[in-house]
């Protein structure tokens, strides 16, 4: 069972554009950028109107994990407001990227990273994206409990446990550019904007 999706950063596609093109979720980020990356609640509510249901990611930079334990509680603690804004449900949860070719030894600050996000939104609402070998890692030091996995850095292999694969970039719908998702499971995080 796969179910389709794309992720996209500054440019917004027409709901109706992917609903063309078979999407049923969209990942969409939460950051400190100020020039349009991130989610608003009036995208949320037009996804949602579409039938389009969304999942969230906190990234500032490619290695912001790597900011440890209080990193990761303010992190957290903005990425909950940002996601309450856009009108995301309580109780979801929210990736948090790891987005670089991560090694063993950056793992024990990765996991802080994660145990400062844990603090502010428990540990059952962490997620994370990244490749093959720190998403696995996370999951097995029980440090996240969802996972989206980009095909960049996982030389081919992917951990049957992550949510949702990122497995194709560089496309296009709308004139946006866009990569490629698939959810491997009923339930990746997914949320859409209650009425």
């Amino acid at each position: 069972m796969t179910i389709f999706g794309v992720d996209y950063s500054w440019g917004r596609p027409d709901p109706a554009a992917l609903k063309e093109k078979d999407v049923a979720f969209v990942c969409r980020y939460l950051s400190h950028d100020t020039t349009g990356k991130n989610l608003t609640r009036d995208e949320a509510a037009k996804l949602s109107a579409a039938g389009i249901a969304l999942v969230v990611v906190w990234e500032t930079t490619a290695r912001r994990a790597l900011s440890g334990r209080a990193g990761g509680v303010a992190d957290a603690r903005h990425a909950a407001r940002q996601a309450g804004e856009a009108g995301m449900p309580d109780g979801r949860p929210i990736y948090f990227a790891v987005d670089f070719d991560a090694q063993p030894h950056h793992q024990e600050t990765v996991d802080a990273y994660l145990d400062g996000a844990a603090e502010v939104l428990g540990r059952d609402r962490v997620g994370v994206y990244a490749g093959y070998g720190p998403a696995k890692r996370v999951l097995d030091a029980g440090k996240a409990a969802w996972a989206w996995q980009t095909h960049a850095w996982s030389g081919g292999k992917w951990d049957e446990r992550a949510h949702i694969q990122q497995y194709s970039n560089g496309h296009e719908i709308d004139g946006v550019a866009v990569d490629h998702d698939r959810a491997t499971r009923d339930d990746y995080g997914q949320w859409r904007l209650e009425d």
